[in-house]
């Protein structure tokens, strides 16, 4: 008999996957993994191997959807977005910089008090 249940090693699995940011696919497939370990019978729900095999791949090669959704993602940040507060333009991959605009600020973030003013005003010190 195994000594976890199915419902201890979802947890540990997801709380894993959540913590290290696994995609979806990638959690069920160690999910199954820690199943076949553990000793515990898939569900009747859950997907045989032949199925999930064929669902990897449908998620791996992308549906239509979800790729005419990414296009408009890209267009959408190409178009400016914000960081930092900023309306900025992605161009040729360029980075978005927190570099202090004038002399003064430059100045005002050498001293303690003046560092978390010019934090307030929205730059990284």
């Amino acid at each position: 008999m195994a000594d976890k249940t199915f419902k201890q090693v979802q947890a540990e699995v997801m709380q894993f996957a959540r913590k290290n940011g696994l995609s979806e696919p990638d959690a069920i497939a160690m999910l199954r993994r820690e199943l076949k370990r553990e000793g515990i019978a898939m569900p009747e729900k859950m997907a045989t191997d032949a199925q999930f095999k064929k669902q990897r791949e449908s998620f791996e090669t992308g549906d239509p959807v979800s790729k005419t959704n990414m296009a408009a993602a890209k267009a959408q940040m190409r178009n400016g977005g914000m960081a930092n507060g900023k309306k900025h333009m992605y161009v040729g991959g360029g980075d978005v910089t927190d570099k202090l605009p004038n002399k003064g600020l430059k100045m005002l973030a050498k001293t303690p008090k003046g560092r978390a003013a010019v934090r307030n005003m929205g730059f990284n010190v």
